[in-house]
């Protein structure tokens, strides 16, 4: 994940993260990625995921028997990767690294990016280089799938209420706060953990997270400006439903000619 002015996010959240329902959503897009590329008949080899937090997506898809390589900024998000899989005894090539600065060895013949992980890119220039680095990275006829959060759901759905309760166990209490600047187009997200052990709340934990809405012309913008072409976009991956002014989420795939 993304160092956002001055703050390294999912950092003391990841564990919370990881043991949430959260890459519950991972899981669903390696199955649905996996029946996609059926349908294209394509039978990629190596495989990217950008911004790979705890790693359920990568573990799945080296399960399934691809190469794949996983980069992320958490370290700590990493080492929860690393982790599971030696426990899933898969090997996943996982690096610490910034997306918007991609540098690796290797080209891919996809690469991939879920999650809203792009939202946390702030500014144009910052997507244009992340969406250049894979590019770079992408093989000649590869595909990079991703998915962003809408401004829609950015700017209404998320902010229906000032606080949402995200959680509640016996050994964890999650709260949410929302906030979003039309000027700037950023969504604030605070997000408040207490943990609890030996029947007392002994932790408090606070991250704060930024995300930027972009407009569909802006994402079609910086994929035209590095090179890639839209194949298709969907308010719904699984479904491949047309993207409205209602969706929550849009996908986009792109391919390099």
């Amino acid at each position: 994940m993304l160092e956002v002015l001055g703050l390294t996010i999912y950092d003391d959240f990841a564990f919370i993260y990881a043991s949430g329902d959260y890459p519950q959503f991972s899981q669903e897009m390696a199955n649905l990625l996996s029946s996609y590329l059926d349908t294209l008949d394509f039978r990629p080899k190596t495989l990217l995921d950008v911004a790979c937090g705890e790693g359920t997506f990568a573990i799945a898809m080296a399960k399934k028997k691809h190469d794949v390589t996983g980069i992320d900024q958490s370290k700590t998000m990493l080492r929860i990767a690393r982790e599971k899989a030696k426990h899933a005894n898969v090997k996943v090539d996982f690096h610490e690294m910034d997306m918007r600065q991609l540098k690796l060895s290797k080209s891919f013949d996809i690469v991939t990016c879920w999650f809203d992980s792009l939202n946390y890119l702030l500014t144009m220039d910052d997507l244009f280089s992340t969406f250049n680095g894979i590019q770079q990275h992408l093989n000649t006829g590869g595909f990079f799938i991703f998915d962003l959060n809408t401004i829609h759901w950015l700017t209404t759905l998320a902010q229906r209420y000032a606080a949402t309760i995200e959680r509640e166990t016996n050994e964890i209490f999650q709260v949410h706060r929302h906030t979003y600047d039309s000027e700037t187009k950023i969504a604030t997200f605070h997000l408040i953990a207490f943990l609890k052990e030996n029947e007392c709340w002994v932790r408090r934990v606070d991250e704060i997270h930024y995300e930027r809405g972009y407009t569909l012309n802006e994402i079609r913008t910086s994929l035209q400006n590095t090179g890639l072409t839209e194949i298709a976009s969907w308010g719904d991956f699984g479904q491949r439903l047309p993207v409205t002014a209602d969706s929550k989420r849009v996908w986009f795939i792109t391919k390099k000619e």
